[in-house]
């Protein structure tokens, strides 16, 4: 067992979805220009005015009066470290916040979206927060996950240890000195993420473990799924994340800006301790060192393996990564299996009916703390609704005749959802999302026969420049239209001469120049 744990170790530090990131996403620093708000890199592009418009637009569309989220972020905020950055073992960088400090002043910036860049800052947030007087903390901005401590009548239950040992180990150095030291008594992995699991060894000692003083608690098929979705396609995943998160690029309004469930992933030593308790049953009660806990599993949402908490003693809701600030993805880019949004949305009101009449403070393994009843039950069902009227309405549509290539343009949230900031995509969005519900249910085939057995892209695409006209045409064309700022159709052409002219500088540079606007 304990070969078989290294190996699953080693596997998700190299290739899986969030672990990547560890290898090179922490310990990016910010670019020399980014507080001047100068472009990294020499070809790139400044905004056009047609982008410049849009964010203006927007900025005067989105719900930008509510300003709750703010509040909450900084609520109970105790003390944070001296340091910025926060070193690995192996003598790298593997977390610095400092990078992202272009953000807090005060500038909007037209090269970033105006709702992101609001989520951005709202994941400034950086050191040791009370949650319940007391009771419950966190640490936020260590990592992309939070950190959560839990008092106990002798130590500590650690909710999430964060993705590597290092900054696992910070936060907890933090706590002992802003509160006192305590021994930790409980892990509680929420989900089969590394993100939520990987800092172990920063919190607990695997032989205290072994011996049995300290729990690890975990939802059924934890280590399966650890290594299912994290492995089996892990080169291919390793690929993708690059694009979706774009963690190579400079800290800069024109580079790397937010990770939407927080900054970045940390650059640090990431392990795997083997959970000694698992939680079975849907619902399932349990007391660690005087703390009264029910967990919610909640398989099949935001990951294969999954659990809710909820604290009856102090009123608190723990949703994992089931209910954070952002709609979450249904198909994340990166690659994985496409997940069930009408079984998200109904375990929310599970959780909904069983707590929410109680809870008065939700938390996660990611955002921030909501408080008040109400606050936490408007939260849940906005995201309920949010989950469901997804699955609900791409199967209507489809139903209806819209195939997988169309409803991304046909599918729009209801205004009632948009309102509120709860409902607003960031690691997913309305267009993925509603293709893959539709992935999910009828696959990936249009009914088109013409779709069925395609060319490959390399293959076809000298056909559509012969036919129109040659590359001197296709690049007259597609800066007419980039000029005009109709930067999805200049993209259609321009990818299909990239595709046949691999080594054209120009239709490539074009090309990139047409993805920044969008």
């Amino acid at each position: 067992m304990k070969t078989q744990l290294t190996l699953i170790a080693v596997s998700i530090a190299l290739v899986s979805g969030n672990a990547v990131l560890a290898a090179g996403g922490g310990g990016v620093v910010a670019d020399p220009g980014a507080l001047q708000g100068k472009h990294f890199d020499p070809k790139g592009k400044a905004p056009s005015t047609f982008t410049v418009e849009l964010q203006n637009g927007l900025r005067k569309t989105l719900p930008f009066e509510d300003k709750r989220d703010f509040e909450e972020s900084k609520r109970g905020f105790i003390a944070a470290p001296k340091y910025k950055t926060i070193m690995a073992d192996a003598g790298n960088v593997a977390w610095d916040m400092g990078s992202y400090e272009f953000l807090l002043q005060g500038k909007d910036f037209d090269s970033v979206h105006p709702s992101l860049q609001r989520q951005a800052i709202l994941n400034m947030g950086y050191g040791l927060y009370e949650v319940v007087p007391d009771k419950i903390y966190q640490v936020r901005g260590f990592d992309l996950s939070n950190i959560s401590f839990v008092k106990t009548n002798t130590g500590w239950i650690v909710f999430d240890p964060l993705t590597s040992k290092e900054t696992a180990r910070a936060a907890l150095e933090l706590v002992n000195e802003k509160l006192g030291k305590r021994p930790v008594v409980a892990v509680v992995y929420s989900h089969s993420h590394a993100d939520h699991f990987g800092g172990v060894r920063g919190v607990v000692d695997e032989a205290d473990v072994k011996s049995g003083k300290v729990k690890i608690i975990a939802p059924a098929g934890f280590m399966d799924h650890a290594v299912a979705e994290n492995v089996y396609a892990g080169n291919a995943m390793t690929r993708r994340l690059y694009f979706q998160y774009g963690v190579l690029l400079p800290r800069s309004p024109f580079g790397h800006v937010d990770q939407s469930i927080g900054k970045n992933t940390a650059a640090g030593n990431l392990g795997l301790i083997e959970p000694t308790i698992l939680i079975n049953e849907p619902f399932e009660k349990m007391t660690v060192d005087g703390v009264e806990m029910e967990f919610q599993n909640t398989p099949g949402t935001e990951a294969p393996a999954e659990m809710n908490t909820y604290f009856p003693q102090m009123r608190a809701f723990w949703a994992a990564e089931n209910i954070t600030g952002t709609i979450h993805n249904i198909y994340t880019l990166r690659g994985a299996l496409v997940r069930d949004a009408l079984a998200w949305s109904k375990n929310i009101n599970n959780a909904l009916y069983r707590y929410g009449n109680e809870a008065q403070v939700m938390f996660a393994s990611h955002s921030w703390p909501r408080w008040g009843n109400d606050r936490v039950q408007e939260v849940m069902r906005t995201q309920r609704d949010s989950y469901a009227h997804l699955n609900n309405e791409v199967l209507h549509l489809a139903n209806n005749g819209v195939t997988i290539n169309e409803v991304h343009n046909v599918y729009k949230q209801p205004e009632s959802l948009k309102s509120q900031w709860a409902a607003h995509s960031y690691h997913g969005s309305e267009e993925h999302n509603s293709r893959a519900v539709i992935n999910r249910y009828l696959g990936y085939w249009d009914a088109n026969p013409a779709t069925l057995i395609p060319l490959s892209p390399k293959d076809s695409a000298p056909l559509y420049v012969e036919m129109m006209g040659g590359s001197a045409k296709i690049m007259a064309k597609g800066k007419q239209l980039y000029k005009q700022g109709k930067y999805r159709e200049a993209m259609e052409i321009v990818n299909k001469l990239v595709y046949a002219e691999p080594n054209n500088t120009a239709a490539k540079d074009l090309l990139a120049d047409i993805f920044e606007q969008i």
